[in-house]
């Protein structure tokens, strides 16, 4: 009772701020910028859009895990079940592949998939909440954790990439810089072992943060940066990225909320340490991106340092005493959000689907593949198909989907897998039809 009167005196006595204030006062600070966080968790546990493989990038992250799985140190220097029997270097540093290789020892590659799938999403909109919120206070985390949401390509968000952690290795490396140096050159290698982007932004960032204050943490990234430029120089003659052509969605519209608060949110920081390690970061993703012909993943791997800054563009906006003004910031704010959560709320995936093996409909294929081959034997398999094979049956196959090394010339096996008219269709040496298999 006592609280039911002081409650109304509150809102007698102060109107909607004695509401505010008494809210407040219910739910610590601390926990309010990680709302957003609070609901997406809820959202994918609701509509688990991460029960099967969901995009074409995954498959050769699956196969990098695979290899690891069957010969460790082999798997961790070299891309050795696809384009037999040279195979080829290394797409990417191994750390995320190492991860999702103990996970997929652990508890299956459904458990591996989906971990990696919600860690990689909690993860970034963790990062944006609470280094937003340790910059400019609790209102600016909680914006910022709407704001990251608000990307052209949810895609590369959703599914295992491990240039998905870069951006926050980047963001936690530049806020320890000024926290803790030695964790700061943890964040900054974790990211040279992640992704080769990481190797031409995370020395620029420490470096625009001053040479002298970080002089112990370039000495410490140092080891791991020579070691990836000298592979990669080496083995492929320069890290390059598949080409993704210019993808177009309506998250680009909602793009330009982020860009509304993150742009403005670089201005109003620029005096603080952290803008120019930012800046820095921001611009070489997004140079380095339109010289490979892929504006739309550069701008994705910017959102979260723009929504990082935009989260105090918002708290500033959310302070001004016009109530337009609050009212158009409150909309903008939810609708950054609105097509990732889409999409987690129109997915046709349920718990009930649990049942139905995580490789779908090519399910009967690893099954004819396990029983009709051994683990030492070499298939061919058509473009379609040919990773899926692999790290579904750890089968060595003799063709690719991405541009071979230079030299492989493909060579026809005992097994020879085509995808034909919504079929897989299986061919002996001699082209003769040996199983005609239907999909799940």
């Amino acid at each position: 009772m006592y609280n039911k009167v002081t409650m109304k005196s509150a809102i007698h006595d102060s109107g909607a701020g004695g509401i505010r204030e008494t809210l407040r006062a219910r739910i610590p600070p601390s926990i309010l910028p990680y709302i957003p966080l609070v609901i997406i968790a809820l959202l994918l546990i609701i509509k688990p859009y991460y029960l099967f493989p969901t995009h074409g990038d995954l498959d050769f992250h699956l196969v990098r895990a695979r290899e690891i799985m069957i010969k460790p140190l082999h798997g961790l220097l070299w891309d050795y079940l696809v384009y037999h029997p040279m195979g080829r270097p290394l797409g990417h540093p191994p750390l995320l592949h190492l991860i999702l290789a103990g996970l997929w020892t652990l508890g299956g590659v459904r458990f591996a998939h989906s971990f990696m799938c919600i860690l990689q999403i909690l993860l970034t909109m963790f990062t944006a909440s609470w280094v937003s919120s340790r910059w400019y206070g609790w209102r600016a985390g909680l914006v910022a954790g709407a704001l990251v949401l608000a990307s052209p390509r949810p895609d590369t968000l959703s599914v295992i990439m491990p240039a998905a952690y870069i951006p926050v290795l980047v963001v936690l490396t530049v806020y320890l810089l000024s926290e803790d140096r030695l964790s700061a050159a943890v964040t900054g290698t974790l990211a040279l072992w992640t992704h080769f982007i990481a190797l031409i932004t995370v020395i620029p960032v420490v470096l625009a943060d001053g040479v002298r204050r970080n002089l112990r943490v370039l000495l410490l990234l140092l080891p791991s940066f020579i070691l990836w430029w000298a592979y990669f120089l080496t083995a492929r003659g320069a890290p390059s990225e598949s080409m993704s052509g210019g993808y177009f969605s309506i998250g680009w519209f909602v793009f330009l909320v982020l860009l509304y608060f993150g742009v403005p949110g670089l201005y109003l920081v620029r005096n603080r340490r952290e803008f120019r390690p930012l800046v820095a970061y921001i611009l070489i993703v997004l140079l380095a991106e339109v010289l490979f012909d892929d504006l739309s993943r550069g701008l994705q791997y910017v959102a979260l340092p723009l929504a990082v800054v935009g989260g105090y563009t918002g708290s500033r906006l959310l302070e001004n005493p016009s109530w337009a003004v609050r009212l158009v910031t409150g909309i903008l704010i939810v609708s950054s959000a609105v097509v990732f959560t889409e999409q987690l709320l129109l997915t046709d995936i349920d718990w009930s689907d649990i049942d139905i093996p995580f490789e779908n409909r090519y399910y009967p294929l690893k099954e004819y593949l396990d029983t009709h081959t051994g683990p030492h034997d070499v298939v061919w398999a058509s473009n379609s198909v040919a990773d899926k094979v692999a790290w579904m049956t750890g089968r060595r196959v003799s063709n690719g989907r991405y541009g071979p090394p230079p030299g492989f010339r493909e060579t026809p096996q005992e097994v020879n897998i085509y995808e034909e008219n919504g079929r897989f269709v299986v061919r002996d040496l001699k082209n003769r039809t040996v199983a005609v298999i239907n999909p799940l």
